[in-house]
């Protein structure tokens, strides 16, 4: 989303955007749609996890495959990357927009969407509907077996289709 921010207010900065696993804006009925698919009351709820279950339960949501780690490191993992706890919480709820006050700029600038084909937290669908709201200079490309962290999962694919993006803006005549 910040990247998004950033394309729209410094055109002159940013000449194209890859993006995965996020959208324009988190909207209240996609939040609420969202959160309900996975089974979760919140953001916070599924972001912020407090325990090893909690963990292991975002985790099997955001990858496509299970991961398995020992239990420590996942007790180390809740100590190390959720400090703040209430502070974060605050920031994602402050993310949520209204539907009704979404407003989709018009970007001049080349957007690829690389997604994870079984992403559970925003799914095809979503991609499919943010390329159509963002016009002809959005390009869509699914990754097979991977979910959200589709960077994570499959990394080398995710590169590969990185590089190839970015050699074709070169070739599109934009500058080097």
């Amino acid at each position: 989303m910040v990247a998004f921010k950033m394309a729209e207010l410094h055109q002159d900065l940013v000449q194209a955007l890859v993006v995965s696993g996020s959208i324009l804006a988190m909207t209240d009925s996609i939040s609420e749609a969202t959160l309900q698919r996975l089974g979760f009351a919140s953001s916070s709820e599924l972001l912020l996890p407090t325990s090893v279950k909690g963990l292991k339960a975002l985790l099997s949501v955001a990858a496509h495959k299970k991961l398995w780690f020992p239990d420590r490191l996942h007790k180390d993992y809740l100590e190390v990357m959720f400090t703040n706890r209430q502070e974060r919480g605050d920031l994602l709820e402050a993310l949520v927009v209204s539907t009704k006050d979404t407003n989709i700029p018009n970007f001049p600038q080349r957007i690829h969407l690389l997604w994870g084909e079984n992403d559970q937290i925003f799914n095809q669908e979503l991609a499919h509907n943010m390329k159509e709201q963002l016009g002809d200079k959005a390009t869509f490309q699914g990754i097979k077996k991977a979910g959200h962290l589709v960077h994570l999962e499959r990394p080398c694919v995710y590169n590969r289709h990185l590089k190839l993006f970015l050699a074709s803006l070169h070739t599109d005549g934009a500058p080097k």
